[in-house]
């Protein structure tokens, strides 16, 4: 079992780890749905080869030993003065490349959902593959016109399930509006507060962890329990000094 007062934390550029980082941290959110809300990168005094690795590359991925914490196509790379010397910071975002995508497509009537949305990723040029859909999967009585952001016309489809759509690095996951099955379970060793109840939804702090989006939940603490899905994730870790958390909230169905 590995020290939980250990602070480590992995940055690969491309796929390759960057050398060369002392002190780095990650900051940033994401919720079920395809806006490119940002991730931050910050790294302090880099030595020329990281700093070089980081200005350079397409994708940015941030581990804490096996867990994924962030990761995402690079926004933009930049480089300031602080009293502790210079910081390189790279903004990244798990979205950006669908939404940065135009596509326009026409589709035919009695293509189903899924079957649009997949020539819709297809149109893309992204990549990106949908991941089967559990659930329903209504077919289109319409033919169908597409044009402009890949995100927003994902998404517009997706309304007709109704369900909703996120990326993950193996695709695009699509949660129907009634949920799935518990699949993930958190208990007080997890948790590093009391849960918040607010407006139906649950927030939970734990450890810097890559909880996953779209997951059914169901959290244990002291005596109590209650479930709920996983809408909306972020991680503030400091590898030194500072936040060294993430934070999950949960929507609860009533």
């Amino acid at each position: 079992m590995s020290n939980p007062l250990i602070r480590s934390l992995t940055v690969l550029a491309d796929g390759e780890r960057v050398n060369g980082l002392c002190r780095v941290s990650v900051t940033g959110r994401e919720t079920m749905d395809l806006e490119p809300l940002p991730f931050i990168l910050r790294a302090w005094n880099p030595d020329d080869s990281a700093h070089a690795m980081l200005s350079a590359a397409k994708t940015i991925t941030v581990l804490r030993e096996d867990s994924l914490l962030a990761g995402g196509r690079v926004a933009g790379v930049y480089r300031r003065t602080v009293p502790e010397g210079m910081i390189t910071e790279v903004v990244f975002s798990p979205n950006l490349a669908l939404w940065e995508a135009p596509v326009s497509l026409s589709v035919e009537a009695g293509a189903s959902v899924s079957e649009t949305v997949q020539r819709l990723l297809e149109a893309s040029g992204t990549g990106i593959r949908l991941l089967p859909v559990a659930g329903s999967d209504p077919v289109f009585s319409r033919g169908q016109a597409f044009y402009g952001r890949a995100a927003e016309c994902v998404s517009d489809v997706l309304t007709a399930v109704p369900a909703r759509g996120y990326i993950t690095e193996a695709g695009l996951c699509v949660v129907p509006e009634e949920g799935l099955p518990v699949s993930l379970t958190l208990t007080e060793k997890d948790l590093t507060d009391v849960p918040v109840f607010t407006e139906g939804k649950m927030i939970l702090r734990t450890k810097p962890v890559g909880w996953p989006l779209g997951k059914q939940a169901k959290v244990k603490w002291k005596n109590e329990s209650a479930e709920g899905l996983v809408t909306e994730r972020s991680i503030d870790a400091d590898n030194m000094t500072g936040s060294w958390q993430a934070e999950i909230i949960l929507t609860i169905k009533n």
